[in-house]
C-alpha cells in the first residue's frame, strides 16, 4: 500500500522523491519506493471572488456592503493538478497521506484546503522539515506527527485568508462605489505601504531647506586632518571665524582610536537580495525576483521566495562544495576571486537550524559554472554574481576597521574630525569587488559610510598646530530633505514596518517570523505589491525613485485611519498567534474581523468627499459642476462629461440617480462630437454655436446655438433659435429626456 506525500511545490516533491527512492515520473506525480509524491503548485485552491456569489454579482452598490459570506466559497485555481491530487487521494490502495507542504502557516493552509475540498477522510501525518538532504528527509518522515497537532496553525491560516478577503474586498468595493467611475483598492498590506510612500512624498515636498556655513581647517605635520567647526546660520559669522583662525593655534584636545570588528553580512533572503540588486545593479524588485526565478528553474540557484538568511546545518558539506566551485574568475570576476581567502572561510558561520523556516537562504548551486554564467542575460548575471559573492563574503572572518575621532579647539571654538580606515579587508574585499562588477555601482544601504577621511597616524592628543592662511575655508551647505523611496528602501520599510509601532506586544507580533513573514507582506509578495501600486497609478517610478501620485495621495486622505498603519497587521498577528496556540478560536477572530469590516464600510461612507472624486479617479477635471461645485470628469465609458458627486444605479435598474446632482453632458449631440472647450463652455453656463448637427430623421443637418438644458441630468443640450446657413431655421426647445448614461 503506497503512502501519498503532497508537497507544496514540484521542486520539493522531487527532493523528497529522491530521498525515498521514487524515480518513476507520472503525469503530475512521482512513484516508487512505496510512495506517491505529488504537489500543489502553491495556492491551488483559494477563496472565491465576490462576483461569483449570486448576491454580489452584477452591478456594485453600497447597499450590498458589507459582503460577509454565510457560507464561504472556494475555487480551484489549477484544475489539472487538482484533478491529479483528487485522483491520488481517492485511490483505494492509498491508506496514509503525508502533508509535506512548507513548514509554516501558509504551507499548512495550502494542504488543508486541498484535503478539505477533496472530501478525503484518510489518516494524515505532518512532515515538518526545512531540509531536503536525503538522510534528513527520511528521518523527518519517520517522525511525522498527526495532522491534528497542527490544527491551530491551520485555523490561523484560514483566519488570515478570510480576514484579508473581508477587509480588502469590502474596502475596495466601498471606495469604488462611493467614488464612481474609479476602480479603487485598499487592503491590509497595500494601504499601509502606499501610506509610507505618501508620507515620504509629502515630507520631501514640504521640506524647507535651510542654508548653513561651516569653517574647515586642515592641520598636521606631513599629512593633514580636516577639522570642521559647528554649522553656522550666517556666512558673516563663518567668515569672521575663518579670518580669526588664520595664524591661531589649533589645540588637539582629544584623539580616540579604536579597532572595530565588522562582521560579514548574512546570506541573502529574497528581500535582502532585492535591496542590493536595486542599489547595486539598478534592478527593480520584480526584475530581481524574475531573474532569480529563472536561475532557480535552470537549477543554478536555490529556492527564491525565502525569508531565511541561514542554511540548515545538514547543508554544510554541499554548500562548502558549491563555495569552492563558484569562487573563481569565470563566475565572480578576477577581483572578487582574488579577494576570497579560503583559509579564512567557514560555512558553519552561516548554518543554524533554529533560524531556517521552510527554506534556507538563497545560494548558487553546483551547476553554476563559467559556461552557464556566460549564457545568462544582464539581470540574471547580476543576480548570480550577487548571490555568489554573498556566499563567499558571508563565510569569511570579520573585517577590521580603525575608527578615529579627533577633537580640537581654535580660539575657543570646537572643531572635530572622524575617519575610518580598513586595516583587515577580509570579506570587504569580495564585497567591493562584487559592487564594482555590477552595472549599478552603488553601495548597499549597510555599506554606506560617510567617514571617508583617513586620519594621519601621527596626530596625537596635546599637539598644537598654527593654522596657515591656505588651510582655512568656509564651506557652504544646506539641510537636505528625506530621500525618496527606492525599491530597495521601500522593501526595507515594509520588512521592518513594526519599528513604527509603540505597543511592545503588537510590535513583537508583527516582527515574529517563526510561522509567518514579519512586517508587511511576504518576501514573495512585496515586489508584486510595489508593481501593483504603480499599475494602479497610486505611485510612480522615475529612474530608481518612487513617489506618490495625486491619485495615491488622495486615496490615503479618504481611506479610514486604521487601514493606513501596520498596526492592523500587528493586531491580526497577535490574535492569530493565540488561535495557533489554541488560546483563541477561529470563530471569535472572524467575528471580530466582520465587525471591523462593517465599521470600515461605514467610516468610508461617512467620510465620502465629492471634491476628492476627480483626483482619486485619476481622470482629468474639465471644470466645476454648475449645480454643486464638484469636479466634472469624463465618465468611465468615455461618452459623457459628468459630475463626480453623482452615483447611478446600473443599466438593469434604468440608470437611476442614487446620489448627487446628476449633471452630465453627452459628448455626442445629434451626431456631432463636442470639443473639450465647447463642453466646458456649456457646463460653465455659456452658449456655444454648433454646426453640422443631424436632424432626427437623418434627412439634413443644421446649425444652432446650444446651452445646458433645464434638466441637465438627461445629458442633452437645449437648442436656441438660430438660422442655418442657407436660410433654414434651427429648432427651439429642449430635447427629450432619457438616453443612455
Amino acid at each position: 500500500m503506497p503512502t501519498l506525500i503532497i508537497a507544496e511545490k514540484p521542486s520539493v516533491a522531487r527532493g523528497i522523491a529522491d530521498a525515498v527512492g521514487a524515480h518513476e515520473r507520472r503525469d503530475g506525480y512521482i512513484e516508487g519506493g512505496g510512495y506517491l509524491i505529488s504537489w500543489c503548485r502553491g495556492h491551488i485552491i483559494d477563496l472565491d471572488f465576490p462576483q461569483n456569489y449570486p448576491q454580489w454579482s452584477g452591478h456594485w452598490s453600497m447597499s450590498q456592503l458589507p459582503m460577509i459570506p454565510e457560507r464561504w466559497r472556494w475555487s480551484v485555481t489549477a484544475p489539472e493538478q487538482y484533478k491529479v491530487l483528487k485522483g491520488l487521494l481517492d485511490r483505494a490502495d492509498v491508506e496514509l497521506v503525508v502533508n509535506a507542504c512548507d513548514a509554516d502557516r501558509e504551507g499548512e493552509g495550502i494542504f488543508r484546503r486541498v484535503w478539505t475540498h477533496s472530501g478525503c477522510k484518510k489518516p494524515v501525518r505532518r512532515f515538518w522539515s526545512t531540509s531536503l538532504v536525503p538522510e534528513q528527509v527520511r528521518t523527518d518522515l519517520a517522525h511525522a506527527k498527526p495532522l491534528s497537532d497542527y490544527d491551530g496553525l491551520a485555523d490561523a491560516a484560514e483566519g488570515r485568508a478570510k480576514a484579508d478577503w473581508l477587509v480588502g474586498l469590502n474596502a475596495s468595493r466601498a471606495l469604488s462605489c462611493l467614488y464612481e467611475g474609479s476602480r479603487l483598492s485598499a487592503g491590509r498590506v497595500q494601504t499601509p505601504t502606499l501610506a509610507l510612500v505618501v508620507e515620504r512624498t509629502r515630507a520631501i515636498r514640504d521640506f524647507k531647506s535651510v542654508p548653513f556655513f561651516q569653517v574647515e581647517c586642515s592641520v598636521g605635520r606631513t599629512a593633514h586632518v580636516r577639522l570642521a567647526g559647528e554649522k553656522l546660520k550666517t556666512r558673516q559669522e563663518a567668515e569672521r571665524r575663518a579670518h580669526a583662525a588664520v595664524g591661531s593655534q589649533c589645540a588637539i584636545l582629544k584623539v580616540e582610536r579604536r579597532q572595530e570588528k565588522c562582521r560579514a553580512p548574512k546570506l541573502y533572503d529574497l528581500t535582502g537580495l532585492q535591496r542590493d540588486a536595486s542599489t547595486r545593479a539598478g534592478l527593480t524588485a520584480e526584475e530581481t525576483l524574475n531573474a532569480l526565478q529563472t536561475l532557480y528553474e535552470k537549477k543554478l540557484a536555490t529556492y527564491p521566495r525565502t525569508e531565511s538568511r541561514y542554511i540548515g546545518e545538514s547543508d554544510i558539506p554541499e554548500t562548502t562544495r558549491v563555495l569552492s566551485a563558484i569562487a573563481v574568475p569565470g563566475i565572480v570576476g578576477e577581483a572578487a576571486a582574488a579577494g576570497f581567502d579560503a583559509s579564512r572561510s567557514d560555512v558553519a558561520r552561516v548554518a543554524d537550524d533554529s533560524k531556517v523556516h521552510g527554506h534556507g537562504a538563497i545560494l548558487p548551486t553546483a551547476l553554476l559554472d563559467a559556461k552557464e554564467m556566460a549564457k545568462l542575460d544582464g539581470a540574471e548575471r547580476s543576480v548570480a554574481i550577487l548571490i555568489c559573492c554573498r556566499l563567499m563574503a558571508a563565510t569569511m572572518d570579520p573585517a577590521t576597521k580603525l575608527k578615529t575621532k579627533v577633537e580640537g579647539e581654535i580660539n575657543g571654538d570646537a572643531y572635530t574630525a572622524s575617519g575610518s580606515t580598513v586595516t583587515d579587508a577580509s570579506w570587504i574585499a569580495v564585497d567591493e569587488a562584487c559592487r564594482d562588477a555590477l552595472a549599478g555601482g552603488g553601495k548597499a544601504a549597510e555599506d554606506e559610510d560617510d567617514e571617508a577621511q583617513d586620519i594621519p597616524a601621527d596626530i596625537e592628543q596635546g599637539d598644537s598646530f598654527t593654522v596657515a592662511d591656505g588651510d582655512v575655508r568656509v564651506k557652504d551647505g544646506k539641510t537636505t530633505p528625506p530621500k525618496p523611496y527606492t525599491d530597495a528602501t521601500l522593501l526595507s520599510a515594509m520588512e521592518h514596518a513594526g519599528r513604527s509601532i509603540e505597543d511592545r506586544e503588537l510590535k513583537a507580533a508583527i516582527e515574529d517570523d517563526s510561522m509567518h513573514s514579519g512586517g508587511l507582506g511576504t518576501p514573495a509578495t512585496r515586489a508584486r505589491m510595489i508593481e501593483k501600486l504603480i499599475e494602479a497609478k497610486y505611485i510612480r517610478r522615475r529612474g530608481k525613485t518612487l513617489s506618490a501620485t495625486e491619485r495615491g495621495e488622495t486615496l490615503i486622505d479618504i481611506v479610514c485611519d486604521s487601514l493606513k498603519t501596520p498596526e492592523l497587521t500587528a493586531k491580526w498577528e497577535l490574535s492569530l498567534s493565540h488561535v495557533e496556540r489554541g488560546e483563541g478560536s477561529l470563530s471569535d477572530f472572524l467575528s471580530g474581523i466582520e465587525g471591523y469590516t462593517a465599521a470600515v464600510v461605514s467610516d468610508l461612507e461617512r467620510g465620502f468627499d465629492p471634491a476628492q472624486a476627480a483626483a482619486v479617479s485619476g481622470r482629468e477635471e474639465l471644470c466645476r459642476c454648475p449645480a454643486c461645485g464638484a469636479p466634472i470628469v469624463l465618465s468611465r465609458s468615455g461618452r459623457q462629461w459628468q459630475c463626480s458627486s453623482s452615483k447611478w444605479a446600473g443599466k438593469e435598474e434604468g440608470w437611476r440617480l442614487l446620489q448627487g446632482c446628476g449633471v452630465k453632458l453627452n459628448i455626442v449631440q445629434n451626431g456631432r462630437k463636442l470639443t473639450k472647450s465647447q463642453a466646458k463652455s456649456i457646463l460653465s453656463g455659456g452658449t456655444v454655436h454648433l454646426t453640422g448637427l443631424s436632424k432626427k430623421d437623418g434627412s439634413d443637418t443644421f446649425d444652432t446655438d446650444a446651452k445646458l438644458g433645464a434638466a441637465p441630468y438627461t445629458g442633452f443640450v437645449e437648442f436656441c433659435r438660430s438660422e442655418k446657413p442657407g436660410g433654414s431655421a434651427g429648432r427651439t426647445g429642449s430635447r427629450r429626456r432619457g438616453g443612455k448614461r
